[in-house]
């Protein structure tokens, strides 16, 4: 059985505008305040559709023939979110990571999979973020026993952060990541992948 998920995906384009104004966050954080956090890869920014502690290779077939189908149908063209712009995730009261947060989206009830939820493998999906939908990228990570500390490091850095364009956030493709943990960086091999547009 595997860790997967299934996830859209940032442009290019859109990864390095996101990363310009990334970068200075995380360099605030970690060398003026001395925190514990270390930036994601860019090429792992993703928004999550659906994760999955364990898949066996017949279900993620299954799963990735239902996105598959949605994205050749276009049931995701000229996805866009409303995003807010960085902000601890999924909360400021217990924050885990730093994304880009977007507002809740309700047009995800219509997407492929969301009648689907109820019914194997689709049930074993963590959906707490989906129902309602919530999109974010996580771009940063950091040892969650220095949550303590970053509500008012937060308050600070975030009076400096440049707004997010959302207009330069473009989804463009969705892809089926296995997922691996590990001390330094998670690992996700793309196993599949599919253009949205």
């Amino acid at each position: 059985m595997t860790r997967c998920f299934v996830a859209f995906e940032l442009a290019a384009a859109s990864r390095q505008y996101l990363q310009e104004r990334v970068v200075p966050v995380h360099d605030a954080l970690r060398v003026k305040r001395r925190w514990p956090i270390r930036l994601v890869r860019p090429e792992n920014w993703h928004a999550t559709l659906l994760f999955f502690n364990d898949l066996s290779t017949q279900e993620r077939d299954t799963v990735w023939q239902t996105v598959a189908m949605g994205a050749r149908d276009g049931a995701w063209r000229g996805l866009a979110f409303d995003w807010r712009g960085l902000e601890p995730w999924p909360n400021r009261r217990r924050p885990s990571m730093i994304s880009l947060v977007g507002e809740d989206h309700p047009q995800a009830r219509s997407w492929p999979v969301a009648g689907l939820l109820q019914r194997e493998p689709f049930s074993k999906a963590d959906v707490r973020h989906y129902e309602p939908f919530r999109p974010h990228v996580t771009v940063m990570r950091f040892d969650v026993r220095w949550r303590k500390t970053l509500a008012a490091d937060w308050a600070e850095v975030s009076e400096t952060l440049a707004p997010i364009d959302k207009s330069r956030i473009v989804l463009d493709r969705a892809a089926f990541f296995l997922s691996t943990l590990s001390r330094d960086q998670p690992i996700y091999p793309r196993e599949r992948t599919i253009s949205l547009g």
